[in-house]
């Protein structure tokens, strides 16, 4: 979900202002100040010590890659007493600050794994009169 605010502090996440999908705008090209990309990984239990590749993809309506791409890596180990064949739950917040949109639309971020989309956040740019 897209959030004004989010952070995770302590495997919790703290979300403010979450779960809209359009940014209104008096023109284009148009700065947004701040938001959050919040994410919520399910590990399985098998995969909890590997390294999973993760990239995060900023996408136009066309799904042309903007200049926004961030790869990384989760590792969640397993947590003290967990029982074997149970997943763990991996929070992940991100913060954008000054994003600029040069077009009204359509806008998704695409998050991966290897070939696999694990999820896409979908939202619109639009002006306001």
């Amino acid at each position: 979900m897209l959030a004004d605010a989010a952070s995770v502090e302590r495997g919790k996440l703290f979300v403010h202002g979450g779960g809209w999908d359009n940014i209104d705008v008096a023109a284009i090209p148009a700065v947004h100040p701040t938001m959050a990309l919040v994410l919520i990984f399910q590990i399985d239990y098998g995969e909890a010590l590997d390294d999973i590749p993760i990239v995060i993809e900023l996408l136009d309506e066309d799904d042309k890659p903007l200049e926004l791409r961030i790869e990384g890596k989760i590792n969640a180990g397993h947590p003290p007493r967990t029982r074997r064949g149970t997943p763990t739950f991996h929070p992940l917040a991100l913060p954008f600050n000054m994003l600029t949109f040069d077009h009204e639309g359509g806008y998704r971020f695409r998050v991966t794994s290897g070939d696999d989309e694990l999820a896409s956040i979908p939202f619109r740019v639009r002006t306001m009169p």
